[in-house]
């Protein structure tokens, strides 16, 4: 998938934005402050419609202004183009896609695969399992339409469990059949969706140790997932009845503690460089890498589920970075894939095939609104 061109308008700090990239591979450079990370939240917005920062859409318009606009021309490996729209501001977010609304901003993912690295995925891997689970369900989100339906049915039916066992704290006890109607939804849900994180980060773990490789023979990276079952050697239908079985013995200790205490909300996931987890004290400069490779692994397994690489998005790879590696980790990007890097000056070693585009030139005048 690659980005023919991209308009923001009211966006952040872009009042009219226009970037040509015609589909090329591209280094945008800019001082500070200058809207870098902006053009790249944008584009991550018209993938999974929403901002990678976690902002609201108030934040994300232009102070003093209504509403914004991002408006983007992409492009298919067979050469068919749509063109995205997304709207937002004070009220409902809207998104295009060809001129027609799409009902829910679900129907989104998947039609412009992305993957990116900014600075606030470095706290992401350093941080709590949540943060570390999300990545993994965004990226599911984008690969399997399946996934998103598992993931709903199963928050869904979370929240309910959570509020029968607060409510039987409280008062007089629930009715059975409710109970074993939201926990085997809990169960065939939660198997659905730990196979498909497991069987994601078996993929990343083959690939991020392979691109490690190649950057520096030195590196010992690994990626796991721990669900806290161990069952999935059994067969599906087997493992949600167990699943089933276990949740029905909890609900005294978890009525004890207010709160479902086994499932996929509670899985962890082991991001480790150098045998130690990047929680438990990793440099900067390791940890930045390591979550470049991660996306780098995710583009390729984006490429091998779907024959169609996904955009590569990398805001300001360079700082902190031994200036060795920025070369070797833009080499690792085939061909195939649409790069974009942001970064304030020039890096240290950039490949041919990509553009310089310093972000300046970008603005429209305002006769071109």
């Amino acid at each position: 998938m690659r980005l023919q061109s991209i308009e923001l308008r009211e966006f952040r700090n872009h009042r009219e934005t226009r970037f040509d990239l015609r589909g090329e591979s591209a280094l945008v450079t800019g001082e500070n402050g200058s809207g870098k990370t902006n053009l790249i939240e944008a584009i991550v917005l018209l993938s999974i419609g929403k901002s990678f920062r976690g902002s609201r859409d108030p934040a994300l318009t232009r102070r003093g202004a209504a509403s914004f606009e991002v408006r983007g021309l992409v492009e298919d490996r067979l050469g068919v183009r749509s063109e995205i729209i997304a709207r937002g501001g004070a009220g409902p977010k809207e998104v295009f896609v060809d001129g027609s609304p799409l009902p829910r901003m679900t129907d989104l993912l998947g039609r412009f695969c992305t993957v990116h690295f900014s600075v606030e995925d470095v706290a992401v891997l350093n941080g709590g399992p949540a943060s570390r689970r999300r990545f993994l369900d965004v990226a599911l989100c984008q690969l399997e339409s399946a996934y998103v339906g598992s993931l709903r049915d199963y928050t869904a039916a979370l929240r309910q469990r959570n509020r029968l066992l607060l409510t039987e704290r409280r008062g007089p006890a629930a009715d059975p059949a409710e109970w074993a109607a939201w926990e085997e939804i809990l169960a065939r849900a939660g198997v659905a969706l730990d196979r498909r994180r497991r069987t994601l980060c078996g993929a990343l773990d083959r690939n991020v140790r392979g691109l490690a490789a190649q950057v520096d023979l030195g590196l010992d990276v690994a990626l796991g997932y721990r669900d806290g079952f161990g069952d999935s050697a059994v067969s599906e239908e087997e493992e949600i009845g167990a699943r089933s079985e276990r949740l029905m013995r909890g609900r005294s200790l978890d009525r004890k503690m207010g709160w479902t205490m086994h499932g996929p909300h509670r899985a962890r996931i082991t991001c480790a460089i150098g045998g130690e987890d990047l929680s438990e004290g990793a440099s900067r400069g390791y940890s930045r890498l390591y979550s470049i490779l991660l996306r780098l692994a995710l583009a390729r397994v984006f490429e091998e589920r779907q024959s169609d690489p996904p955009m590569v998005l990398l805001d300001d790879p360079e700082s902190e970075l031994d200036p060795r590696w920025i070369g070797r980790i833009l080499g690792l990007v085939p061909e195939s894939s649409q790069v974009l890097v942001t970064a304030c000056r020039e890096l240290s070693k950039l490949p041919d095939r990509f553009r310089r585009i310093p972000i300046e030139q970008a603005f429209l005048l305002p006769s071109a609104a």
